[in-house]
């Protein structure tokens, strides 16, 4: 995430936590976009899958990210994550399935979900009501950043939130 977004992203927050309760606010430095979410990954797997992301990577070229307003899962009913929307663009969309079909190559279970780029804001608190952003509210105050690698985290989870380890970064040809 650049500098740029990461100073957006704390005044975002700062606007919108005074507004809206009930929410556990992530970590500027925590937030990034998911491409595919991998779950547990045991060496082997690991190993030859690595190949199989940086060539995937390699297969697009560098484009341009926008933030957009933010949104919240589930739509309907009691929301659970607030995020800040990410414009798709064709060219993110085509290096998600590339990684997506790489995964399966690699051996991993698709994906059930459909992919929504966000970066995610907070997550509800328990046994909260958690307050969601009127209509209208403007998208993030960044500006768009061009996208020219993809990093491999690894995540940890721990009770004050995950922390993520970049284990490999692939550029995008």
């Amino acid at each position: 995430m650049p500098d740029a977004w990461r100073e957006a992203l704390d005044a975002y927050r700062a606007r919108l936590e005074g507004r809206l309760a009930g929410w556990r606010w992530s970590r500027a430095d925590s937030i990034h976009l998911t491409l595919r979410f991998l779950g547990e990954v045991d060496a082997d797997t690991d190993n030859g899958a690595r190949r199989q992301w940086k060539e995937a990577v390699w297969a697009h070229k560098p484009f341009e990210l926008r933030p957009g307003p933010p949104g919240w899962f589930p739509p309907r009913g009691r929301p659970r994550v607030l995020w800040a929307s990410v414009d798709a663009s064709r060219e993110l969309d085509r290096l998600a399935e590339s990684l997506e079909q790489a995964a399966r190559r690699a051996g991993f279970e698709p994906e059930t979900r459909a992919f929504r780029p966000h970066l995610t804001l907070a997550r509800a608190r328990r046994n909260e009501r958690a307050g969601v952003p009127g209509a209208g509210e403007p998208p993030l105050a960044a500006p768009a950043v061009t996208v020219s690698e993809v990093v491999l985290y690894q995540s940890v989870l721990h009770p004050a939130g995950a922390r993520y380890t970049a284990l490999e970064r692939y550029r995008l040809g």
